[in-house]
Parts: structure tokens; C-alpha cells; sequence
């Protein structure tokens, strides 16, 4: 049988990596404990399994880039931990649906911390997708509000800057540094959040287990399969494919535990996602055409 190319090699890294970032949802609704204790869980998961990995499978020279951390490392480990901890709120306080799409928002949030952080142009093209893609995360918004749970519509769109400025901080130093590693500080700093914050040791051991399962699954793995298929494709390329979390994850929830999401949600998520999509190939003809 013959040895997969490395373009196919990407391909299958980079929908594998949003088919394990879907299945928080399901998961997060199946335990019966807290989001601390599920923050707890699945962050502890992460900060023993992502170090295993790097150093066992993926020969990365671990204590040499923990030696290089400086303020850029400092700011990523922030920013990784923090998401961690809002995803869960923003997914134990709303639907599935509202806080993945309104966290899908993060890479129009790239664009415009590239323009202002990076000095990137802009193009207009994208300047009218960000507009289309706001009045989009308008109507997933104004559509869930009778739902009340303000709090995890906003963790969810902190979620989205946090993500965008760790992206943005990893284009300005990745000849420099690999931050990967950076996981695993920021694993455990909302480990101890979380510890400080609950009693984890209260929750069954069937869901301990399940959660820990998540934090292998949507973190260690899924982050390591986005990166090995940046390394084989182009950003845009992983950018659409990876659209599919959004899709995915209410689908699965839906599909579990019956959690089915607002027409409004439905309709401004379409358009907030096609606007992405939209943006992301507008942005790969501009590159190709210089």
C-alpha cells in the first residue's frame, strides 16, 4: 500500500482536528459535576498528556523552550489558560450552538489585530466580511437573549479575542519560538484556578474519567493534529476545514442530548460562517496575486 502524501496527510490532520474539538460539547452535557470541576478535569488532562507527547512523540526540545520563555511565552500561556477556563463557562452557560459560533468569530478578530498589531493591510473585501460576520454574531446574540445567561455569550466572545490575540502573538514570533509548549504552563495555571475555586474530588469517578478523556481528546490531540496540519497546507486550507467545529459540535449535541438551536442562532451562524469562509479565500487570492 502506498505512503500517503503529505497534502493527504494534511487533509486528514485537519478535519480529524475540529471532529475532536466537537465533542466538548456532548461531553460537558453528559457529567453530572460543575464547569470548575469539569475546568479542573480536562486542564489536568491536558498539562500531563500534551508534555508526553512533545517530548516522547514528537521530539520537541521541551526544556530548551521553557529556558527561552520570555514575555511573548508568558502572554500566549495567558491567553491559552484563559480560554480554557472560558470555553467551559461559555459551553455550561449557554447552548452549544451560541457558544461555538460566537467563538468561531476569533479569526476576523486575527485580521483585524494583524492590521493593527502586525501593520497588515486590510483588504476591502474583508473590511465588508467582518462587517457581514458582526451582524451575524448580532443575530446569534439578539436570537438567544430571551435565553438569559448574558455571562456565557460573553465568555464565549472572550473566548474568540483571547484565541485571536494567541494567534496573533504565535505570527509575530513563530521564526523564534515554538509555543506549543506554552500549553502546558497555561494547563496548569487553570488546573490550580480551578482547584482553588471547587472541590474536584467530589465529582464521580465515571466523569472525572470522561473529562479527562476531553482534555486528551479536544486539546492534547486536537491542538497537535491543527498544528501538524499547518505544517502540510496552507492556512487557509486548515482555516475553512476547520469550520466544521461549529457545524459539528450542536450537530452531536443535538444528536445526544436533543439540544437543538434557535432559528435565529441557525441563521445568523450561517451568516456568520459563510462570511468567514468568504473572507478566508478572498485573502488567499490577495496572497496569490502577490
Amino acid at each position: 500500500m502506498p505512503a500517503l502524501s503529505s497534502r493527504a496527510q494534511g487533509y486528514i490532520c485537519a478535519v480529524a482536528a475540529p471532529l475532536c474539538w466537537s465533542v466538548g460539547g456532548v461531553v460537558m452535557r453528559t457529567v453530572e459535576t460543575g464547569p470548575w470541576e469539569i475546568v479542573f478535569w480536562r486542564a489536568l488532562a491536558h498539562s500531563v498528556c500534551m508534555p508526553l507527547l512533545l517530548v516522547f512523540a514528537l521530539r520537541v526540545p521541551l526544556i530548551r523552550d521553557l529556558r527561552n520563555a520570555g514575555g511573548f511565552y508568558t502572554l500566549s500561556a495567558l491567553m491559552v489558560s484563559t480560554t480554557l477556563i472560558l470555553h467551559v463557562i461559555a459551553m455550561t452557560s449557554t447552548t452549544v450552538a451560541n457558544a461555538l459560533l460566537l467563538q468561531s468569530v476569533s479569526p476576523l478578530i486575527v485580521a483585524l489585530l494583524a492590521r493593527f498589531v502586525l501593520g497588515e493591510a486590510v483588504s476591502a473585501a474583508s473590511w465588508i466580511a467582518i462587517a457581514v460576520a458582526f451582524s451575524g454574531l448580532g443575530l446569534v446574540v439578539g436570537a438567544s437573549l430571551a435565553e438569559g445567561a448574558l455571562a456565557g455569550k460573553l465568555a464565549a466572545i472572550a473566548v474568540a479575542v483571547a484565541s485571536a490575540i494567541n494567534v496573533t502573538i504565535i505570527r509575530k514570533t513563530r521564526a523564534s519560538l515554538d509555543l506549543r509548549s506554552a500549553q502546558i504552563p497555561a494547563a496548569l495555571f487553570a488546573t490550580l484556578v480551578a482547584f482553588l475555586l471547587c472541590d474536584p474530588f467530589q465529582t464521580s469517578a465515571r466523569d472525572a474519567w470522561l473529562l479527562m478523556g476531553l482534555g486528551f481528546v479536544q486539546m492534547t490531540l486536537g491542538i497537535n493534529l491543527f498544528y501538524s496540519a499547518l505544517r502540510r497546507l496552507s492556512p487557509v486550507e486548515v482555516t475553512l476545514i476547520t469550520l466544521l467545529e461549529p457545524i459539528l459540535g450542536p450537530v452531536w449535541t443535538w444528536l445526544a442530548v436533543g439540544e437543538v438551536p434557535a432559528t435565529g442562532t441557525m441563521v445568523g451562524g450561517g451568516v456568520l460562517l459563510a462570511a468567514l469562509a468568504f473572507n478566508t479565500l478572498v485573502t488567499a487570492r490577495a496572497r496569490a496575486a502577490t
